[in-house]
Parts: C-alpha cells; sequence; structure tokens
C-alpha cells in the first residue's frame, strides 16, 4: 500500500451480478448528446397546477356520465331488458377484437390509463350523443324538400354519417391535444386514441343495430336477418369504424410530432376527410352493388374482398411499420444518452425490447411490490424521454421541453436508486 501522495481518487462502485447497471451516479461525459437541448441554468420555475387537469378529467367524466344516462334511458331502454342484453352480450366480441389490437399497438410505448379511459367512453358516449343531436338537422338540411326514400337512405348513410360521426369521434382526439401534448405526441399515440374512440363508438352503435335487428327476428318469428347483421358488423367489419377514425389519428399524431401548427390543421383536415371518404365509400356501397336474390350476400362479399380487404391491409402495413419505426427511434436516443453515460448497454438493450422489459420487471417483482412499480415507472419515463427528444430534436427547443427533459432524467434516476435500494442486499459478502 503507498503511504505517499494524495489519496486515489474514489472510482465507480463495483457492480455485481445482483445491482449491474444501476449505478447510483453516473458520469456524464458526452457534451454533444443530450445536453445539446440546452443547459438547465438559472430558470424560474411555473407554478404548477396538476389539480387542474385532474379537475378537467373529472367534469369530463361527469359529463360523459350523464350523456350515458341519456342514451340508456332514450334510446337502449326503449328496445327492451332482454333485447338489450342479447344485443350487448353480441357487441362484445367486436370491441374485444378491437381492444386487443389496440392493446397490442400501445404496449411499446404505454399511454397513461386514464386518458386510454376517456378515449373509449367518449367514443362510446360522447361522439354517440353529439351524432344524435347534430345528424337529424344535418340530413334535414343537406336534402331536398321532398326527398323520397331511397334518396334520404342514401344521403343519410354516405353523406351524414360520414362527415357527422367521422367529426365528432375526431373531436375526442382535439380534446386530448387540448388537455396536453403528452397524450399525443407521435403517429401510434394518434392511431391508438383514435382506435379506441371508433372501437367505443362502433361498441355503442352495435349494440343498436343488433338490438333492433333482434327485435326484427322476433317479430318475423326468424333470427337469420339478426346472424346476418352479426356477421357483417360484428365478425366482417369490427375495425370499420377503426380504421376510418385512425387516418385522422395519423395525421395529428404526424403534426404532433412535427411540432407544426399548420401541419395540425393540414394533416388533421386531410386525416379525417380521407376517413370521411372511406366511410362513405363503406356505406354507400350497398346502393350500388347487384343483389342477387339467391345469394344475397354474394355480391357484397364479392365487394368486400376486392376493395375493403386490400384497404385494411393496407392500414395494417403503416401500423406495422410505425411499431417498427418507434423501437429504432427508441434505440437511437437511449443509445446517444447512454453515450453521454445516463445508460449502460445492457440498459439500453433491455428497455428497447418488450421480452426483456418482462424480464427486469419479473426480477423486480421478487424484491416486492414497490420494485416492481419502481421498474415499471423506470421504463415508461424511459420511453417517454427517448420519444420526447425525437420530436424535440425535429422542433425548436424550448424552457418547457428542457424542463421536461431534466424532470424526466431525475424520475429516472429516483427510480434506479429506489430499484437499488430494494435490491441489493443489506450485508455485503
Amino acid at each position: 500500500m503507498s503511504t505517499t501522495g494524495a489519496p486515489p481518487r474514489p472510482g465507480p462502485r463495483p457492480q455485481g451480478p445482483q445491482d449491474a447497471g444501476y449505478g447510483y451516479d453516473v458520469e456524464r461525459l458526452d457534451p454533444r448528446g443530450p445536453g445539446r437541448m440546452g443547459a438547465a441554468g438559472p430558470q424560474r420555475r411555473r407554478r404548477r397546477r396538476p389539480w387542474a387537469r385532474w379537475a378537467l378529467f373529472g367534469l369530463s367524466f361527469l359529463a360523459l356520465a350523464g350523456g350515458a344516462v341519456l342514451l340508456y334511458v332514450f334510446v337502449i331502454l326503449p328496445l327492451g331488458f332482454g333485447t338489450s342484453l342479447v344485443a350487448f352480450t353480441a357487441a362484445l366480441l367486436p370491441v374485444a377484437i378491437v381492444l386487443g389490437a389496440v392493446w397490442w399497438v400501445d404496449r411499446y410505448t404505454p399511454q397513461p390509463r386514464v386518458s386510454l379511459i376517456y378515449a373509449f367512453i367518449w367514443g362510446a358516449v360522447g361522439s354517440v350523443a353529439l351524432t344524435f343531436v347534430i345528424g337529424t338537422p344535418f340530413t334535414a338540411w343537406i336534402s331536398p324538400s321532398e326527398p323520397d326514400q331511397v334518396t334520404a337512405q342514401f344521403l343519410g348513410a354516405a353523406i351524414q354519417a360520414p362527415v357527422v360521426e367521422e367529426t365528432m369521434k375526431s373531436a375526442g382526439l382535439i380534446g386530448l391535444l387540448i388537455w396536453g401534448r403528452r397524450y399525443i405526441a407521435g403517429p401510434i399515440d394518434g392511431v391508438v386514441y383514435a382506435a379506441l374512440i371508433a372501437g367505443g363508438f362502433a361498441f355503442t352503435e352495435n349494440i343498436l343495430y343488433f338490438g333492433n335487428s333482434f327485435h326484427q327476428a322476433q317479430a318475423a318469428g326468424e333470427v337469420a336477418g339478426f346472424w346476418q347483421t352479426f356477421f357483417l358488423r360484428g365478425v366482417l367489419s369490427p375495425f370499420a369504424h377503426a380504421s376510418f377514425t385512425a387516418l385522422c389519428g395519423l395525421g395529428l399524431g404526424i403534426a404532433a410530432e412535427r411540432r407544426s401548427l399548420m401541419l395540425y390543421f393540414g394533416l388533421g383536415v386531410g386525416g379525417l376527410s380521407l376517413g370521411m371518404i372511406l366511410h362513405a365509400l363503406w356505406n354507400g356501397s350497398s346502393f350500388f352493388l347487384p343483389v342477387d336474390p339467391a345469394n344475397p350476400l354474394g355480391g357484397f362479399l364479392r365487394y368486400y374482398l376486392t376493395v375493403q380487404v386490400p384497404i385494411f391491409l393496407i392500414l395494417v402495413a403503416i401500423v406495422l411499420f410505425l411499431r417498427w419505426r418507434e423501437r429504432r427511434i427508441l434505440r437511437r436516443q437511449l443509445a446517444e444518452y447512454g453515450r453521454a453515460g445516463w445508460f449502460a448497454p445492457a440498459e439500453v438493450d433491455m428497455l428497447v425490447k418488450l421480452g426483456a422489459r418482462r424480464k427486469a420487471e419479473k426480477w423486480a417483482s421478487r424484491h416486492g411490490a414497490v420494485a416492481r412499480m419502481g421498474m415499471r415507472d423506470l421504463i415508461r419515463a424511459t420511453v417517454e424521454l427517448g420519444m420526447e427528444r425525437h420530436s424535440v430534436l425535429h422542433g425548436k427547443p424550448s424552457e418547457r421541453t428542457r424542463r421536461r427533459e431534466r424532470e424526466l432524467l431525475e424520475r429516472i434516476t429516483t427510480d434506479r436508486r429506489l430499484i437499488g435500494a430494494l435490491t441489493a442486499p443489506v450485508v455485503r459478502r
């Protein structure tokens, strides 16, 4: 042991197998790393009022609850309890398919649960209620003075429904943008919220269609008409509404990622218009397809396979590409933070791969529920940090974005310390 000279400076704490990658303090070495967003410096912190956001959410949920009561009393209850129960049960299948797909798309960069619940309730209650209120006056406005029955049905299905329904569903996306850009920060976020809103709308609409169809089947003494309606709406087209509204969500998400007000208007209106066109194409096809009395579904199925299925597959390919793009973005941005000393290479791999995230949460759960919650919060904060940084690099950094970056980094550091304190042994061997 040397007895002369200055005492050696303490180096980084050696990492054992129990705490690999979770050092408490990491030296930041790369000046060209995340610091490009701006130095911390002295700043005046704006007084934050989280209660205001929660109050808005609370009032919105109360308003939606009131709308749900009115829909039940004036629309669903007249169908009768038995018919409503059958329709509700039948509507669970298509909405379960949509919710499963949304969960698969959203699990890589998960959104806050309260906003996801709000989106579904807005679609199931708010957009449906507004459609009932606005739809009839809109149809009267676009109809001639004395339309015949076929003209009235065509205007209602191919004009009124696409315009009013898609506008009311997209209003929920606008509400999320007004409450905060953190909810819709990229294309996948817009698609997820749009699909949830559309899934909620289709759920309520299916209850009404299935209920009316079952009621007519009871009156006629045969159930073939009910099963045909269920097959067309519940089996062949569970993603119809989700596909239409997702185009508006995709446009708003791209604009949110680029932080451009002009893109918000241009891509939002463009996506909404394209969704209306696809909706009109879907609803209006029944007025132009030839009907064979011996096989009434034959013409529709041919149209469905040649037109609607390719459109749906294109939209699925877009969503898969966006998922793949999100993973590349996250790896690139976290690697930048890694070069600056915030993450070890093994941590970047863990945070990018879904399987590795699950293993990390399982490992943390062996040390208690608090450790698992800390690991889950660490993963979510890191994902949000990477996607937020990608968005900032496309726009102009501001004091708010710099403050948000520091808040996320502090949150990640706090989670690291919590995990380390709960998983490291009290007495070292």
